[in-house]
């Protein structure tokens, strides 16, 4: 039983590491990608947590606002257990959903960074595997937190900023002056 204590301890220390080191160098190659804000806004990617307080329908309501129908919107949550049904969204990723190696390998996961978005909301504080998603996904322009890497957004919100009342004002405000 002990020993199995530690090696289950061993893989999940050699797990973070090598998730932490696929974050760190898609963040890398992130980086390097010349990014620009559309002049018409035609797709929109989400990435939520869904611990945080906010729906599905204020992200359709978000598009909306933005002249977007809600099949121009694609909508992945965070999940911690893979067998809890999850109503916020259909398309989910879960701990599971990250080979040992630290490779995406969901269903969900793997149709979301097939597409390519105008603009991609990370709307999570400090996830690991909502950053890995993130990273992995092609988008001209990327808004989100100053809780996670620097390099996985353009444009940058206070935490404070996480009532989505505020987060949609301030949001359709910046890119109104960034066009």
């Amino acid at each position: 039983e002990f020993y199995n204590e530690i090696k289950d301890m061993i893989f999940k220390s050699l797990h973070n590491k090598l998730l932490n080191k696929k974050i760190i160098n898609s963040l890398i190659k992130l980086s390097k990608e010349h990014r620009v804000k559309p002049k018409k806004i035609q797709t929109l990617g989400c990435i939520i947590d869904p611990s945080l307080s906010i729906s599905v329908d204020n992200f359709i309501d978000l598009s909306n606002s933005i002249q977007l129908k809600e099949k121009d919107i694609k909508i992945i949550t965070f999940q911690e257990n893979k067998n809890t049904f999850n109503v916020f969204s259909s398309m989910n990723i879960t701990p599971a959903c990250i080979s040992f190696m630290g490779n995406l390998n969901g269903k969900d996961s793997l149709e979301f960074i097939s597409f390519e978005y105008d603009i991609l909301i990370n709307f999570f504080k400090n996830n690991k595997f909502l950053t890995l998603l993130s990273s992995k996904t092609k988008a001209n322009f990327r808004v989100g937190f100053d809780s996670v890497d620097s390099e996985l957004n353009d444009l940058i919100f206070s935490q404070q900023i996480i009532k989505y009342a505020d987060f949609k004002s301030e949001l359709i405000k910046y890119l109104k002056m960034i066009e």
